[in-house]
């Protein structure tokens, strides 16, 4: 038995209305393409795992633990839209400035270290780049300056999420299967002076 898995970033309700506002804007105007992204599923991709063994599934269940373990709760906003000219992909990003970027990066890199010292599989050499896939099968390429400028959406994220991704009457649903809690971020405290007794 095996399961087509992903570990990733849940977002929030407000983001997926949002995101569904924009996408129908884009939609009607702007971007031509064969296969819009349903904004109820949209989600970020920390790392794709492709097809896992049953077997190994308790070893990812370490990975995950692991990695959320060492990160803090990460602020994340959307930025700019762009385009993966290459594999014909729209996406939207997060603004680097007002997101907790390097934790971000960090987070992508705990992950594939975690994962890749418990399980052997083939994965995406791919440096992580975090975005959110708005449509692939783009029928040309789109000239993201003079798109209406995206709506700007903040949160908290607080937990690694493990997908699997799979059709359900036909229909591709990205059910959550774990969830990591981010480990607590407690300040050091100052240390206080000490009297002269």
């Amino acid at each position: 038995m095996s399961a087509r898995l992903f570990f990733g970033l849940e977002l929030p309700v407000e983001w997926k209305r949002s995101l569904r506002t924009q996408v129908d804007l884009l939609r009607e105007s702007y971007v031509r393409t064969a296969a819009w992204s349903n904004p109820d599923l949209v989600h970020i991709t920390v790392l794709f795992l492709g097809m896992v063994d049953e077997s190994d599934r308790a070893s990812l269940t370490e990975a995950g633990h692991v990695a959320a373990s060492q990160v803090k709760p990460l602020r994340i906003t959307t930025g700019n839209y762009g385009e993966f000219s290459g594999n014909r992909i729209f996406w939207l990003g997060l603004d680097r400035q007002e997101s907790d970027w390097d934790e971000l990066m960090r987070l992508g890199e705990l992950v594939r270290q975690a994962v890749t010292e418990r399980v052997r599989l083939d994965l995406d050499e791919k440096r992580f780049r975090p975005h959110i896939t708005l449509a692939r099968k783009l029928a040309k390429w789109v000239d993201v300056k003079r798109l209406p400028p995206p709506t700007r959406l903040s949160t908290v994220v607080t937990e690694l999420c493990l997908f699997e991704s799979l059709r359900e009457d036909g229909r591709l649903v990205y059910p959550v299967r774990e969830r990591f809690p981010f480990g607590q971020w407690v300040e050091e405290p100052s240390e206080a002076p000490v009297a002269d007794v």
